[in-house]
């Protein structure tokens, strides 16, 4: 046996089998009405509707979040450090890594 018959035989086994599928599926074709084979989704849930109050119209006011307090000596907030940067205030001592 040489690998063009090997191939063969393997392409032929591999049509077999499709064609059996193919044929298998075919078989319940006919039978569309049970819900094994249909394509619907159906749910079914015992829950009732019920009515639910509505969100109060004014939404309650929050209190503004305290400032973080920074560690170590210096620290600035973001926004100070992007001004400070404007205005070239920052002395570079060491390195930056990011």
């Amino acid at each position: 046996m040489n690998w063009l018959h090997f191939f063969l035989l393997l392409a032929g086994i591999y049509g077999l089998y499709y064609l059996a599928m193919i044929l298998y599926d075919a078989s319940f074709s006919g039978k569309q009405g049970t819900r094994a084979f249909s394509h619907e989704l159906i749910f079914s849930e015992a829950h009732l509707p019920q009515q639910v109050a509505h969100l109060p119209e004014k939404p309650p006011e929050q209190k503004p979040k305290p400032e973080p307090a920074t560690s170590g000596t210096g620290g600035v907030s973001l926004k100070n450090l992007f001004g400070l940067a404007r205005e070239e205030a920052i002395i570079y001592t060491r390195p930056v890594s990011f």
